[in-house]
């Protein structure tokens, strides 16, 4: 595993960084209410749930730091690999998402079967809400619970072996949460759905990767490129 980097004082301040974004995308919203598709896409920024991603996601940071991950971000990177190449694979993921729709048009069922115009949030409140989303999506299914995972089946259980494969197989587990939540659902052809949740799973699995090797932001950074390519950009031109 990576050994431990920089400080957790430094990982703590880039994470309430991302924490105050929320709290701007919060009180933006507020005069905005009919901005999301969904009740539960509202509720992901009530104040209560940002407290506790504040503080549950700090948490995480922590044990990140027990474990051998990065935290926050791994200085030891080049520039490339640590901002560049994550936003690369989110713009990648982006215009996979686009053609997956484009040969499948399961969004065009979703929204049918839910009585919506569109599955995106419109423009320009997408542009605010998405990349907080991002955030909020990110510290949820990866930072709060591989840490706390890997630290007590590796450390606790385990006495400190098998690190490596336990990561492996807890963030396994942890790229698959979305997917299985999400796209189980679908209510077209089996493969549609086959298709969406493989390539979800894909994204995913890219994220724990950059999460093990670049730290959280590196994960944050590609689900907001993959946002802003997906939601904001397709969800504008559709």
């Amino acid at each position: 595993m990576i050994n431990h980097h920089g400080t957790f004082r430094a990982s703590a301040a880039g994470y309430l960084l991302l924490m105050a974004y929320l709290v701007l995308v919060k009180l933006a919203i507020t005069f905005v209410p009919d901005a999301f598709r969904s009740t539960a896409q509202a509720a992901v920024f009530a104040w209560p749930v940002i407290a506790a991603l504040i503080v549950l996601g700090l948490g995480g940071l922590w044990l990140a730091r027990r474990i051998g991950l990065p935290g926050f971000w791994n200085p030891d990177l080049p520039a490339a690999r640590k901002w560049l190449l994550p936003v690369l694979l989110g713009v990648a993921f982006g215009g996979l998402a686009i053609g997956v729709d484009l040969l499948t048009g399961w969004t065009d069922v979703v929204e049918r079967k839910l009585g919506i115009p569109s599955i995106h949030i419109d423009f320009p409140a997408s542009l605010l809400i998405y990349p907080g989303g991002a955030v909020i999506v990110n510290v949820i299914y990866y930072l709060i619970p591989i840490p706390l995972l890997v630290w007590l089946i590796s450390g606790v259980i385990l006495r400190g072996r098998f690190r490596e494969p336990v990561f492996w197989s807890v963030a396994a587990a942890a790229a698959a949460i979305e997917p299985l939540t999400q796209d189980l659902s679908y209510p077209g052809p089996v493969w549609v759905m086959l298709l969406v949740l493989l390539s979800d799973y894909a994204l995913n699995f890219a994220q724990v990767a950059l999460f093990r090797r670049g730290g959280f932001f590196a994960t944050v950074l590609l689900r907001v490129s993959f946002y802003l390519i997906w939601h904001v950009m397709w969800g504008f031109f559709s």
